[in-house]
């Protein structure tokens, strides 16, 4: 049994040694073909990109914080310190000129109506949301005058008007808002 052993054995360590000698026999020839010399690698380079120039501004820069507050302090610039009137909330397009009072002697007083609720107007009151005024009143509309900033920062007034609306269109928009 001891003699089956020691053949198994050598049988075994010479199947490994020859496995090996052609794993080494392979290496050496390999390394034999090899270049000897490593290739030179090549210099990069950079491209160096140019930087941004933004192009220049024709009109004042809109979101410029400076430009916003001289803005407001120019010659025809709305009174922002004045307590602001309650049609001021509202656009001119929500405001229905509904009818005119007057007075012997007396500026005429108009009433608008917006949201269900009449108020009374008169000349020189403020309303819309653009800094309207009134300038006059007459039986068949409201003339105002409105400010607005241009695209320069310059305040510049536009003449806007509410007419008079007839009965049945006022008193059916608000009754459709009940």
């Amino acid at each position: 049994m001891n003699k089956y052993l020691i053949c198994l054995c050598i049988f075994t360590l010479s199947a490994c040694s020859a496995a090996n000698e052609d794993l080494h026999e392979w290496m050496r020839n390999t390394s034999q073909q090899a270049k000897i010399k490593p290739m030179k690698q090549k210099q990069t380079t950079l491209n160096i990109q140019p930087s941004y120039t933004p192009p220049p501004q024709p009109q004042m820069n809109i979101f410029d914080s400076a430009r916003l507050k001289a803005g407001l302090q120019g010659a025809n610039a709305p009174d922002l310190n004045r307590p602001k009137q309650i049609l001021e909330n509202f656009s001119l397009d929500e405001l229905h000129y509904v009818g005119l009072i007057k007075g012997a002697g007396k500026a005429p007083s108009a009433f608008i109506s917006v949201n269900g609720h009449v108020y009374t107007v008169n000349l020189g009151n403020y309303l819309g949301q653009s800094y309207g005024r009134i300038t006059a009143i007459t039986p068949d509309e409201i003339v105002i005058s409105e400010l607005v900033e241009d695209s320069y920062g310059n305040w510049t007034s536009r003449r806007a008007s509410l007419p008079l609306q007839a009965a049945d269109t006022a008193s059916s928009e608000t009754s459709g808002q009940n």
